[in-house]
């Protein structure tokens, strides 16, 4: 064995391996899934902006998602090639328009088009396909096209080997060899110019194969075997995971960026600009394809005159003989790793497994309600036992939508065990229109807001539609709680407020965009509770907060406190300005007490404004008082001052009946001079209630506004 071979032998297995490991995990890194693809919402801000956000944090983040309101904007950013999809949200109804800018990238086109249907359909929406000005070309893909040109190129150098031997001892093969290399480039940019009938893509693949020609014959001049191996790794392995996955965006990094500097993956952006598919972000393929036909050729040519000074030494050059083995054990190994990869090809792009996200939400069968035109009426409709989806509940805040319906949250809910998720929910939604009640019910049968993946719920505090063209926005302030004693009715903590986002087209079903955790978990009570009552006047969205010192004395209430925020940018907590006493500021520690905490008000309660007049009202020393208080204010920001009570509400725990959380529903069978008031009930007998539901419903008494 000549000397050396053994190194040469060993290093020729490194690269083998470097190649295969690159090409098996870079399989495993397209799975099929898209990986960072750009693309941009049409809509407006307070529906798309908790989208994008939430579109960004997916696991694996499928897309790069940004947003606009202008379609023309949109369009643009299109055509441009700044992103390959614009959906256009048409909160109206319930089917989106999807256009692509890279339709004509089949894999691309079908990976965006999947992953966009199936997140719409967790939503209740579809997806339409419509045709784009910046989408003119024939469906094809160009990475083949690439991946076989540059294969040309480097079969021709083995060719040329093979009968000639490695080095260009003489100038006849020398011009031989470059005669060769042109005639193939030629060739294959006659090619390119009568399957495309453009004159750039024959260019573009005559300058690939020359670049992969003229790099194989550097890398075979300077590293004899190994450098053929490493040539083959280079031209062959590097780009191959591109190709069999179809496009960049459906491979993660490194392999994204990696294929995109190889003869190969340069070229396939070369192509599209070439096409008429718009000439982004090509000055690094340029200097990939320019610079690898530039070393080989200045290689190639120097080697005549460099191997003079050699060529009476043994090492310097190789055997015709020998190397037209060596050179059968390199396409043999090339061969084997391409038959591998792509055996391996069908295994590991089976069908993705779909990531968690909100469940699609649909309602139950219409529970015929009976004409309401009082309290008795509402009492009447808080017995009815028709729907085993909310047995009972607690909390109960309203709000009205545009539309003409009514949309209710309530905090735990018991549902039937024959049920998916029977037992008790953290919360649930109620759509009410004239004469019927529809539960609405996520597939998985839990929460309406699921729960985390670590176990903490949300109860929701306070509700708000906020009318839109064609749909409502729906504005749910909740508190996330943890179980900390699951045989205690007490034993559980609030760790903070969170936001919650349902868009509700005219007539539609509810249907959940985002949830909006505010500030980290923190069960410190001196915090305010954000989102405990709500209210929108004028530009405005107020969320009045409630905190107190943490083991107070038994009967202590809660102190109010007041933010503001546009209401489109609600479930943007870095908006949010708070009241300081005299003005408005960016600092929440800043926020003063609107109601002290001594005689204060209950942890969620209800603040609304009617003929200029504002209200707070709750149940006066939170669960365990008795009165029944409006504290009233000229102003959303107080101060508010306690008027006398209108009612009692006394919690008989002794007796294992507990009466709290009143709230007011100033949009229900209004009347002047008084509202309608709900309270929750519940047992401290949990199999009490378990054997009649009824003790866990809402009441309904009419109270009197202050000074009338």
């Amino acid at each position: 064995m000549r000397p050396g071979s053994r190194r040469e032998v060993a290093l020729c297995a490194v690269l083998v391996l470097i190649a295969l490991g690159w090409i098996l995990t870079g399989l495993r890194a397209d799975s099929g899934e898209l990986h960072e693809a750009p693309v941009v919402l049409v809509g407006p801000d307070v529906v798309t902006a908790p989208l994008v956000k939430q579109a960004n944090a997916v696991p694996g983040r499928p897309f790069s998602a940004g947003a606009v309101e202008d379609p023309a904007e949109a369009a643009e950013l299109l055509a441009s090639g700044d992103v390959v999809a614009v959906l256009e949200l048409d909160l109206s109804g319930t089917q989106d328009q999807l256009r692509l800018a890279t339709a004509h990238r089949p894999a691309l086109a079908r990976a965006i088009r999947a992953e966009v249907t199936r997140i719409e359909k967790t939503r209740g929406r579809s997806v339409a396909l419509v045709s784009s000005s910046a989408d003119r070309h024939e469906a094809r893909s160009f990475s083949p096209i690439t991946f076989a040109t540059a294969l040309a190129g480097f079969l021709l150098v083995c060719v040329v080997s093979l009968v000639w031997g490695p080095l260009a001892r003489t100038l006849p093969r020398l011009l031989a060899r470059l005669t060769a290399l042109a005639a193939l480039a030629v060739g294959a940019g006659v090619g390119g110019r009568l399957l495309a009938g453009s004159v750039p893509v024959g260019v573009v693949l005559a300058a690939t194969v020359v670049a992969a020609g003229a790099l194989t014959f550097a890398c075979e001049i300077v590293g004899g075997l190994p450098g053929l191996l490493f040539a083959a790794a280079l031209i062959l392995a590097g780009p191959l995971p591109l190709v069999l996955a179809g496009d960049r965006l459906l491979l993660s990094e490194p392999w994204s960026t990696g294929s995109g500097w190889t003869i190969a993956g340069a070229a396939e952006p070369l192509l599209w600009a070439a096409s008429g598919a718009g000439r982004d972000g090509i000055i690094q393929p340029i200097v990939t394809i320019a610079g690898s036909a530039l070393l080989g050729l200045v290689v190639l040519v120097a080697t005549r005159w460099l191997v003079r000074g050699l060529a009476a030494t043994e090492d310097a050059h190789v055997s015709v003989g020998g190397w037209r083995r060596a050179l059968g054990l390199v396409l043999v190994s090339a061969t084997c790793l391409t038959v591998l990869a792509t055996a391996l090809t069908s295994a590991l792009h089976g069908e993705a497994v779909p990531r968690p996200l909100a469940s699609l939400a649909s309602t139950t069968q219409c529970v015929p309600s009976g004409p309401v035109e009082d309290v008795d009426d509402l009492n009447r409709i808080t017995r009815l036992r028709a729907e085993p989806a909310l047995q009972g509940g607690d909390v109960g805040v309203s709000a009205t939508l545009g539309d003409g319906r009514s949309i209710w949250m309530f905090g735990d809910t018991l549902r039937a065990k024959k049920l998916p998720g029977a037992g008790f929910v953290r919360n649930s939604m109620l759509l009410v229109e004239p004469d019927c009640l529809q539960v609405v019910l996520p597939e998985s049968g839990g929460a309406v807001i699921p729960d985390r993946e670590d176990g903490v719920g949300y109860w929701p505090m306070s509700v708000t539609s906020l009318d839109k063209p064609g749909y409502a926005l729906v504005v749910v302030a909740a508190q996330r709680v943890r179980t900390t004693d699951s045989d205690d009715v007490f034993g559980f903590e609030a760790l903070g407020p969170a936001i919650a986002q349902f868009v509700v087209p005219d007539g539609g079903v509810p249907q959940l965009i985002a949830v909006t955790d505010i500030g980290a978990d923190d069960a410190d009570t001196r915090r305010p509770m954000w989102g405990a009552a709500a209210a929108v006047s004028g530009e405005w969205f107020y969320l009045y907060g409630t905190a107190r010192e943490p083991d107070p004395e038994l009967g202590t209430g809660f102190a109010l406190h007041v933010a503001r925020v546009a209401p489109d940018q609600v479930a943007d907590p870095d908006r949010w300005t708070y009241w300081d006493g005299t003005a408005w500021t960016e600092r929440a520690a800043a926020s003063v007490e609107l109601i002290p905490a001594t005689d204060g008000v209950s942890q969620t309660l209800s603040v609304f404004e009617r003929d200029g007049r504002w209200y707070a009202f709750s149940k006066s020393d939170e669960f365990l008082g008795d009165d029944l208080v409006f504290w009233t204010s000229s102003s959303p920001t107080g101060p508010f001052r306690a008027q006398p009570p209108v009612g009692t509400l006394p919690s008989g725990v002794a007796r294992g009946e507990l009466r709290y959380m009143p709230l007011a529903h100033p949009d229900i069978l209004e009347e002047p001079g008084s509202v309608i008031v709900s309270y929750s009930r519940n047992s401290t007998d949990l199999g009490a209630v378990l054997r009649d539901p009824l003790l866990y419903r809402p009441k309904f008494i009419r109270v009197d506004l202050p000074g009338h």
